[in-house]
């Protein structure tokens, strides 16, 4: 299927142009299989082009991850929500989970939920913002990375059990059993990341100099070890703002990267880059 764009007043599908929503900031745009799921900037729930449902109480939805058992939605003041059926119910558990006090953010609002990732074989993991990383399994819901490394996103390998990779301001955190993780900074110009993901044996990720950086790259680099590579080849020396969360993306084998009004897509596991549309509204997210 055709990379999805998410904009500022819609979702966009890239093959065509098709508009597939209109009129709605796209918060984010996530995939089972060949179906697709957005969130809105209404909090409304879309399954394909179909609106399901929009949270309660005035919950703003950030992120959607759909699984062949629900679907979960993430949202600010760190609430996570299910949709069972046409139902959508608060998940208890994220709400008492451990360290859940500690959360925070720098500016003093209420924490979020920012992304989330479902792995090889299930396993949901949930970024809060800032709140570290928390595996949600049979046992419940476990506290994985240290809440202060401030994680922007989590990803994880398609076919590799336990294998999740976050971006964090901490630089790249990276595990193989999705519990242990160890931090990957080597080649980078700073340490601040907001945006990964991977496609076989390759991480692509952004990282900056912080939140309101005009120094931000992409880098490239083997999935477990060695220096992380500049991407320069098709792209800015610099980008001028974060390459954000849910704005790298992986379809059918090519990378693509958005920002602004503009769309780069790599064929080559993110080694060279093309511009594969430009002129488009704001870019909130990739899918």
């Amino acid at each position: 299927m055709s990379l999805l764009i998410g904009t500022a007043i819609g979702l966009i599908r890239l093959e065509d142009g098709a508009r597939l929503i209109e009129g709605t900031r796209i918060n984010h745009v996530s995939r089972l299989g060949d179906e697709w799921w957005a969130v809105d900037g209404k909090s409304r729930i879309h399954h394909m082009e179909e609106i399901v449902g929009a949270l309660p109480n005035r919950a703003k939805a950030l992120c959607i991850q759909p699984t062949p058992e629900t679907v979960w939605i993430g949202a600010d003041g760190g609430h996570l929500f299910a949709l069972e059926g046409k139902e959508i119910v608060e998940d208890e558990f994220l709400a008492n989970a451990p360290g859940s006090e500690h959360w925070y953010t720098p500016w003093g609002g209420p924490p979020a939920v920012r992304s989330m990732a479902l792995d090889a074989d299930r396993t949901l993991y949930v970024n809060v913002h800032v709140g570290g990383l928390l595996r949600y399994d049979d046992t419940g819901l476990v506290p994985t990375i240290d809440i202060d490394a401030d994680v922007h996103e989590v990803t994880a390998h398609p076919t590799l059990q336990g294998a999740i990779f976050a971006a964090t301001g901490w630089g790249l955190a990276q595990s193989h059993n999705g519990h242990d993780f160890v931090f990957r900074t080597e080649g980078l110009h700073s340490n601040y990341c907001r945006a990964v993901t991977v496609i076989e044996n390759t991480l692509v990720m952004s990282a900056s100099t912080g939140p309101d950086s005009n120094q931000a790259r992409i880098y490239r680099g083997d999935l477990w070890e060695g220096p992380l590579e500049p991407a320069t080849v098709g792209l800015p020396e610099w980008f001028e703002y974060n390459i954000d969360t849910h704005c790298l993306a992986v379809r059918t084998g090519s990378v693509y990267a958005g920002l602004g009004d503009t769309v780069w897509a790599s064929v080559d596991s993110g080694e060279t880059w093309v511009v594969a549309v430009s002129g488009l509204p704001t870019i909130t997210c990739l899918g």
